[in-house]
């Protein structure tokens, strides 16, 4: 850590969220099990940033080798390094493996090195010191298999695998021969697949830097099957083309250049048994149907004694003793309890300084400096489960974008921005705001 502050700027509570994320932790029935001592247990491999604290290690060792080591001749990927030496002798070979496992005895960790070689096999490729080529390498005991060409998978990404295999194997072979020397072994488990392709080598072509124009593309993902003969991007577009005319107020985020489609695969089986099991397990949650206000007084509550429900889309209707002022409608939404939002509603209209907070408070105290009296409705439009780590979905934002879009008339007062506005709840499950525990 104190190597990486030389490099990049690392506040305290940074460093707190990452030397406990390094900590192991076991729990069974929401209880934290202990090992007997005051050590936790060991941080197993596979864990969520290893790759990352691995990297960081091998940069610290790089920096920490001696000066007469040039950094450039030394390549290093996660836990792998390479590194090409002139050497005179075999003696001379040993003398270097000898000095990077003195460094790394230094700090209590351990290498195996392989010096004197003039060809290596290194990820996926063999390089060849003596004759300057290089090949596609695979572990002998390394069985490829591929999706089957009748799987149930989206015709693209089917057809994207040949072709994805063979511009590998030409970019990892310095010439056609070699190419097809390696060719066949893949040929044969691709057509155990049941596909048919027929090998090209293509070299790889020097371009120079493109420029990268990135635009804000809405992805429309519908899960892809076999089963369906209906083709669902054509008639989505359709329905955009149709619903989003270029008279229409949100025409500039709805057309054909920001709107994509893309197939995505359906849930696989780790993915079908955590929903099942977070199902069961919020089912079997005991709720309390009979707390669903606790005002003091129950005729005064804003939702008619359930201010206490959870994760709704509500509607907001503004009216005013102002001139021709009619109503004016707010679509909003809240995870927590309604009340708690409706607490925070009520501190935007009676403080100034929070008047550009939402939209809504920002047309009651419009209301207010033309010296009318605002009065404000409330209503629940309809329930969702905000968004789950399981299933990577937010049904309650989702559900206020489209009461939002399909908002009738022109008297809303959400901004257009809101439908394509990131979703708020995920944010709660990022590593970033973790306030670790006070410690004694």
């Amino acid at each position: 850590m104190k190597f990486a502050e030389k490099h990049v700027q690392i506040n305290q509570k940074d460093k707190e969220i990452i030397f406990h994320a390094r900590k192991s932790l076991l729990f069974n029935k929401n209880e934290s099990w202990l090992k007997k001592g005051d050590q936790l247990f060991d941080v197993t491999m596979g864990a969520y940033d290893g790759a990352e604290i691995c990297e960081l290690v091998g940069c610290f060792i790089l920096a920490s080798l001696p000066a007469k080591y040039k950094k450039s001749d030394i390549g290093l990927y996660r836990d792998d390094g390479l590194g090409v030496q002139k050497t005179r002798n075999g003696q001379h070979g040993e003398n270097i493996k000898k000095d990077f496992q003195k460094v790394f005895q230094k700090y209590d960790l351990e290498i195996i090195i392989q010096c004197n070689m003039k060809s290596v096999d290194y990820l996926d490729v063999t390089l060849d010191l003596s004759t300057g080529v290089y090949r596609p390498f695979r572990k002998p005991d390394n069985e490829l298999s591929y999706v089957h060409v009748h799987s149930n998978h989206p015709p693209v990404i089917l057809k994207q695998i040949p072709l994805s295999i063979q511009n590998r194997l030409s970019n990892l072979s310095s010439n056609e021969e070699i190419f097809k020397e390696t060719v066949p072994y893949y040929d044969e488990a691709l057509k155990r697949s049941g596909y048919n392709h027929n090998f090209v080598y293509t070299p790889k072509k020097n371009t120079g830097q493109r420029r990268n124009r990135k635009r804000n593309i809405i992805w429309f993902n519908p899960p892809y099957n076999n089963n369906i003969a209906t083709d669902i991007g054509k008639q989505f577009l359709n329905l955009t083309k149709r619903h989003f005319p270029k008279n229409h107020k949100f025409h500039k985020i709805f057309n054909k250049n920001n709107v994509k489609v893309s197939y995505s695969c359906m849930p696989n089986m780790k993915a079908v048994i955590n929903m099942h099991n977070t199902k069961i397990s919020s089912s079997s949650e005991i709720i309390n149907d009979n707390s669903t206000c606790n005002c003091a007084q129950k005729q005064n509550c804003p939702l008619q004694q359930g201010c206490l429900v959870k994760g709704v889309v509500y509607e907001a209707t503004v009216t005013s003793d102002l001139h021709n002022y009619g109503e004016k409608r707010y679509i909003g939404l809240c995870e927590s309890t309604f009340k708690k939002r409706y607490t925070s509603h009520k501190s935007t209209f009676n403080l100034e300084r929070y008047r550009n907070n939402t939209a809504l408070s920002a047309e009651i105290w419009r209301i207010k400096d033309l010296n009318g009296h605002p009065g404000v409705s409330w209503r629940i439009i309809r329930k969702a489960k905000p968004y789950t780590p399981n299933n990577k979905r937010c049904n309650l934002c989702l559900a206020e974008k489209f009461e939002i879009a399909n908002f009738p008339g022109r008297n809303l007062l959400n901004k257009r921005s809101e439908i394509i506005a990131k979703c708020r709840h995920r944010r709660k499950f990022q590593l970033d705001i973790f306030e670790p525990p006070d410690v004694d």
